[in-house]
């Protein structure tokens, strides 16, 4: 009798084990601060290759890749549009100030690039939705950069926080959120 269901065995077979995914193919389009720090960080994922980088000016964007110990394969273009026309380029992410992303993004959309939009994704959310209807009219997927919403160490902290066993009964006080902001910013100027 077979059976199934998550207590049956799983299954072996004689045929060769399958290929390892390829890494996803990304482009950089622009070449902030934030970029640097971003693009050092693909680096470190095995799953991650970044292909080509872009900038308004070719010399920039060969620069970044020299600076930011990007391999010698890593494509170089002079133009945003290039970077979007690269055949060899499977998803893009978009450093780039946020008065530019719906134009951007809706191009990279419209060429079946998937997308990684820093933040701020748009001015508002009104602007929001072009992207968003972009990446569905055009089958790519759409994040955003807000890497701590997405970590799995944000999940496990919501769960500890909601376990009043684990932590108790939390409360929100507002004098100490703002002399947290205050230190906060005062760290930054």
């Amino acid at each position: 009798a077979c059976r199934s269901g998550p207590d049956a065995p799983l299954a072996v077979s004689s045929a060769a084990a399958p290929e390892e995914p390829r890494p996803v193919r990304l482009g950089i389009m622009g070449c902030g601060s934030i970029a640097r720090k971003v693009a050092r960080s693909m680096l470190l994922v095995p799953a991650a290759d970044v292909a080509a980088v872009a900038s308004r000016s070719e010399g920039k964007a060969r620069l970044f890749a020299a600076d930011n110990g990007l391999r010698s394969g890593t494509r170089i273009h002079g133009s945003y549009e290039a970077l979007l026309d690269d055949p060899d380029v499977d998803a893009v992410y978009m450093p780039l100030p946020t008065s530019l992303h719906v134009k951007w993004a809706t191009a990279a959309a419209e060429r079946g690039k998937h997308l990684l939009l820093e933040k701020p994704t748009a001015p508002c959310a009104a602007d929001l939705e072009p992207i968003l209807a972009a990446c569905e009219a055009n089958g790519v997927q759409f994040m955003d950069s807000t890497m701590w919403m997405h970590h799995p160490r944000t999940a496990k902290m919501r769960q500890l926080v909601a376990d009043q066993d684990t932590i108790g009964d939390v409360r929100f006080d507002l004098d100490v959120a703002y002399g947290v902001l205050r230190i906060m910013l005062h760290a930054f100027i």
